[in-house]
């Protein structure tokens, strides 16, 4: 249930309305289109775990089959967003945690720091504490989900859907952030590959989970989707913190709200302690095959997890939290720093075609990167400054590790 609980994080629980605002009732056009493009990562990302089964997930199989200089390209990426994402579930928490307490937005924030801190420690005690704690929390956000599907049904009109209507922005550029929106809300399924090597039988493990969970989410994703623009006037909720949760109050009264508003938090404390799994992993993969800083070669004697990593991450992670107060320009970030491994391991699918059997058509990794590359540019133009200083920054480490200073 790891995919599950990384995917179904705090984005099905705040993205529906910001992906409404942008294009309307064809938004579901958005999440539609954003599942089927995972679909086809997903299948590229059960290709290469099939048959390359190592701890690093995507940045592995970008080092084996694509080479150094693309390997770290894809690590150092698929790792600036994994610690990103850390920051943004933090303050998906704290908008949540709002809607039980008036308390100001940085002391919301130093409590989903405080969980944040609970548990990046049942993480360095080990994968097995990390995964059954994931397993109890992706059971219940799956049960609110439900609940909610089921309860909108019951007031949904098909004339908003039959009848539909724009967002704020022009319809283009709306459903391409629409799109990008419901990204965030979609990806996930790479983090099945990350620490592969303390998975029990992998070679056949690890693509099954890959497709169980994009296919399942991408399901949930479109009922949600299709109940917040079609059982409800999106514009209503335009300054919801916690949509989901408010709309629930409308359909079922204030506790139908406070389900949905625990089981948000729980969606976002599970699909953290996931990312949190996640991160340590790739640099500590990196680090092995000297691609990253020595500092995180390194296993702790008694529970042999990255301890290092995961108590640097985490602490970078608040810093970035509390000086950028913007949980969608985080999101942002993340899809982008995500997009590029995405292609790359697409490119990878394509080469590892070429020396042995495929498994999936061979058409898939070609229309998984063509896809990749145009998400990539829009995703470009919308982050251009940040996305620029952090490739630069990861420019700058490339050559230094290559000059052996760090």
């Amino acid at each position: 249930m790891l995919g599950i609980g990384f995917i179904v994080g705090s984005g099905i629980f705040i993205m529906p309305l910001l992906a409404a605002q942008q294009s309307g009732t064809f938004s579901l056009l958005a999440w539609a289109a954003a599942g089927f493009y995972c679909i086809l990562t997903g299948l590229c990302f059960a290709e290469l775990a099939a048959l390359i089964p190592k701890a690093g997930g995507l940045y592995s199989y970008a080092h084996k089959l694509l080479g150094e200089r693309w390997g770290f390209l894809c690590g150092y990426t698929f790792w600036t967003g994994y610690w990103i994402t850390i920051a943004a579930e933090m303050w998906a928490i704290a908008w949540y945690l709002g809607f039980f307490v008036p308390w100001s937005d940085t002391a919301r924030l130093a409590v989903a720091c405080a969980i944040g801190l609970v548990l990046t420690y049942v993480n360095y005690r080990g994968v097995k504490q990390g995964g059954e704690a994931e397993d109890a929390l992706t059971a219940i956000k799956l049960m609110a989900l439900a609940l909610f599907v089921v309860a909108g049904m019951l007031f949904f009109q098909p004339q908003r859907v039959l009848n539909p209507t724009g967002g704020d922005a022009p319809l283009l550029a709306g459903l391409l952030s629409s799109f990008l929106l419901a990204l965030w809300a979609y990806q996930g399924a790479e983090i099945i590959t990350v620490p592969e090597e303390e998975i029990k039988n992998a070679r056949k493990t690890v693509p099954k989970a890959i497709v169980v969970s994009v296919f399942s989410v991408m399901a949930l994703y479109l009922l949600v989707a299709l109940v917040v623009v079609g059982s409800v006037d999106w514009r209503d909720y335009a300054s919801s913190e916690t949509p989901l949760a408010d709309m629930m109050h409308s359909f079922m009264g204030g506790h139908g709200g406070i389900v949905i508003a625990i089981g948000g938090l729980v969606s976002i404390i599970g699909a953290l302690n996931a990312v949190i799994l996640a991160s340590a992993r790739i640099s500590y993969a990196m680090a092995r095959d000297k691609l990253f800083p020595r500092f995180f070669n390194y296993l702790h004697p008694r529970f042999e997890t990255p301890s290092r990593a995961l108590w640097l991450h985490f602490a970078m992670a608040c810093l970035l939290a509390f000086a950028l107060r913007d949980f969608e320009a985080l999101a942002m970030l993340v899809v982008l720093f995500t997009l590029i491994p995405y292609a790359l391991s697409s490119f990878a699918a394509m080469r590892l075609h070429r020396v042995r059997s495929f498994l999936i058509p061979k058409w898939i990794p070609y229309a998984a990167a063509a896809a990749s590359l145009g998400l990539l540019a829009y995703a470009l133009y919308k982050s251009l400054l940040p996305a620029v200083l952090l490739l630069g920054a990861g420019m700058l480490l490339y050559s230094l590790l290559k000059r052996k200073l760090i």
